[in-house]
């Protein structure tokens, strides 16, 4: 078997053959925003060959997060796979460790996957994020009315896939999407997005159809249009029930979605794995430092990583610095209670037990992402 490496182009059909019998699915189709037939596309795919065949792979898709002021370079794993009679011999630790020091070669920030806690968790991903978690049945959507405005599929006009565009850069929680990513996105199969318009008025929504229960992945614009959007989706795919999910952040859409909604509640949105202690906390460094002015808060704080090594010092007063430089005190934590820390779904204080004098970690952390389901890898 050939050590990992990147996949080359020459070997995109092969490839794409071997991820959808391993997943079920046209990976193609499915995935069409990660998986394309060029040499820069193809160079994300880590892969061990046996004989000239793909046995096992690896994906890292270069993602960024905007978290208001802060951007992250982010890593998200993803085709992880192995031929079924190659199971069991250690190559998906071989490809994910080398994944691993390709993301830190290149200055990722964290990595984000979706997958088998127990499994990635022994390379450092950990349940992460707060992602708003709704469903919608059919006796909390209004009636609608007929002819107020135009329903169509999305038109693949560059007119309506940058309104939707507009819309989606004014969330204070996202991944960052070029013109490119947008066509992309939004060309996934399995997901139908539709348009209302009347006049200037415009809103869209887009409906992942496969799944046991339909999801809403993802929706914006006017309200009344938002409202007719889904008394047609209930009608079009003749639904009981409708699942989604929303950012955790001030919204015109939080009480429209809550006010029709049978459920709703706080989920954590991935597997996160932190690279760069320092550079995360530098990044997010306005955010904390605001939390800390009101706190109070003088002196400093060291965190450290004892499985990576990882040391990042938090020095607090009238703007908050961050350095790699020992303190005391430290706060010494595994690799994933870090993450549980930093951008876990509940307060630190719950799941890591620590010290009364650290509750104002609670004020300060977690640092809140999102990532909707388009795009997901």
């Amino acid at each position: 078997m050939t050590p990992p490496r990147k996949a080359r182009l020459s070997e995109y059909d092969q490839l794409v053959s071997f991820l959808s019998s391993i997943f079920g699915m046209r990976m193609d189709l499915v995935y069409c925003h990660i998986y394309k037939p060029t040499q820069k596309d193809m160079a994300n795919n880590i892969v061990i060959l046996d004989d000239g065949h793909i046995v096992s792979c690896v994906g890292i898709f270069p993602l960024t997060f905007i978290c208001g002021e802060a951007s992250l370079s982010v890593g998200g794993i993803g085709g992880v796979s192995t031929e079924p009679r190659y199971r069991g011999r250690g190559l998906m630790t071989r490809l994910l460790d080398k994944s691993i020091s390709i993301m830190k070669q290149q200055n990722y920030d964290i990595s984000i996957l979706w997958g088998d806690r127990r499994r990635y968790g022994h390379f450092g991903w950990e349940n992460a994020g707060r992602q708003y978690v709704f469903t919608i049945d059919r006796r909390h959507v209004p009636p609608g009315k007929a002819g107020d405005g135009e329903i169509r599929p999305l038109s693949p006009s560059s007119d309506e896939l940058g309104r939707i565009a507009r819309l989606y850069e004014q969330w204070k929680l996202r991944v960052h999407r070029t013109p490119a990513q947008v066509k992309s996105v939004f060309r996934r199969h399995m997901f139908d997005t539709w348009v209302w318009t009347k006049g200037r008025a415009f809103a869209y929504m887009t409906i992942r159809r496969t799944t046991k229960i339909p999801e809403l992945m993802e929706f914006g614009g006017d309200l009344p249009g938002l409202d007719e959007l889904l008394s047609f989706v209930f009608k079009e795919y003749q639904l009981e029930t409708l699942a989604g999910r929303m950012a955790v952040s001030r919204s015109p859409y939080l009480p429209f979605t809550i006010r029709r909604s049978s459920e709703w509640g706080v989920r954590f949105i991935g597997m996160v794995k932190i690279l760069s202690l320092c550079s995360v906390l530098e990044k997010f460094s306005t955010q904390i430092g605001k939390k800390c002015r009101g706190l109070g808060l003088k002196g400093a704080l060291t965190l450290q990583m004892t499985d990576s090594g990882q040391v990042a010092t938090l020095h607090f007063g009238t703007s908050l610095t961050v350095s790699e430089r020992k303190s005391k005190p430290t706060l010494a934590l595994s690799d994933t209670e870090m993450v549980r820390l930093v951008f876990g779904t509940i307060p630190p204080s719950h799941s890591l037990g620590l010290d009364r004098s650290l509750g104002y970690l609670d004020a300060i952390f977690p640092l809140d992402f999102f990532v909707s389901g388009l795009d997901y890898v």
